[in-house]
């Protein structure tokens, strides 16, 4: 997939879906699902870089490896500065999406705001439409019992574990994307070996605990049973995702692998001795196997 970054570019027949997307949960699909309806146009997602704070239920890498699964061809990554944020509306509507980008079809959220003091809206988008020959699809909030579903939301379910509510309202399974690094080795000593996860320090991690997941790494899905957090028996530094993969032997380290998760265990926990840490990794194992096989 293409990336552009900053405001020196020129593309052409492009068919754009614009705005923050932190998740791309099943509203953002909305978006995403249209554009991708042309093929004589080329899909692309235009995004604000620099505009999310704090931590972000996917990063960047995780984001591009999502939208190349769905079909994107490319993200422009417009810059969030003191230059763009002075732009008025109707230039960003000249320059960026018509003259630079030469969108046929723009598609946004029925809350976009653009331009400067945000005084963008889509009555304004729909307004130039005519004049500059574009269509305007403009899709309404959804909702799930009675809740619109937002990346709010979804950050409320996986701090309480709720997975398998925040993997609906996504409208696929949470993930972590990554290289696989060298642990402290506990995994092999007790005859357990794991794979190991740095998320960013941006990464939005669901509260601490073990999880059913999925486990893909060099084009093979395995199941897997995956902790999250500090492993208290043994204390680490920072957070990190280390997974147990079922029916697999051999060696990860430096691949590239993704952690889809697909249920909650039980919260992460202290083990007074290392056996008692094996059995239970052991109990986790069987648990995690009968959702893989459920869902195979």
């Amino acid at each position: 997939m293409e990336i552009i970054k900053g405001l020196d570019f020129k593309i052409k027949n492009s068919a754009v879906s614009l705005g923050k997307f932190d998740g791309f949960h099943r509203g953002h699909r909305l978006l995403l699902d249209r554009i991708l309806e042309h093929p004589e146009l080329h899909a692309t997602v235009f995004t604000f870089d620099g505009i999310l704070k704090g931590k972000q239920i996917y990063l960047e890498e995780e984001k591009r490896s999502l939208l190349e699964r769905l079909g994107v061809e490319r993200e422009v990554l417009f810059p969030f500065s003191e230059e763009t944020r002075s732009m008025t509306p109707e230039t960003f509507i000249r320059e960026m999406l018509v003259e630079r980008m030469d969108a046929k079809l723009i598609c946004v959220g029925e809350d976009f705001h653009f331009g400067k003091e945000r005084r963008g809206d889509v009555g304004m988008l729909s307004e130039y439409a005519p004049l500059y020959g574009y269509e305007l699809c403009v899709f309404p909030k959804i909702k799930e019992d009675g809740e619109v579903i937002s990346s709010t939301r979804i950050r409320r379910e996986l701090a309480q574990g709720r997975i398998e509510k925040a993997n609906r309202l996504l409208g696929d399974p949470y993930f972590v994307l990554g290289e696989v690094v060298h642990g402290n080795a506990l995994g092999r000593t007790i005859g357990m070996p794991t794979a190991n996860l740095l998320p960013g320090e941006q990464k939005l991690l669901p509260v601490y605990g073990v999880y059913a997941t999925r486990v893909e790494v060099e084009g093979k899905t395995y199941g897997g049973v995956t902790n999250v957090g500090v492993k208290p028996t043994i204390g680490a530094d920072r957070a990190n995702v280390e997974t147990t993969l079922l029916d697999f032997e051999g060696n990860l380290y430096g691949k590239q692998m993704t952690v889809y998760f697909l249920d909650f265990l039980r919260p992460e926990q202290r083990f007074d001795s290392l056996d008692e840490l094996k059995a239970q990794i052991s109990r986790d194992k069987e648990t995690a196997e009968k959702i893989w096989v459920s869902v195979n």
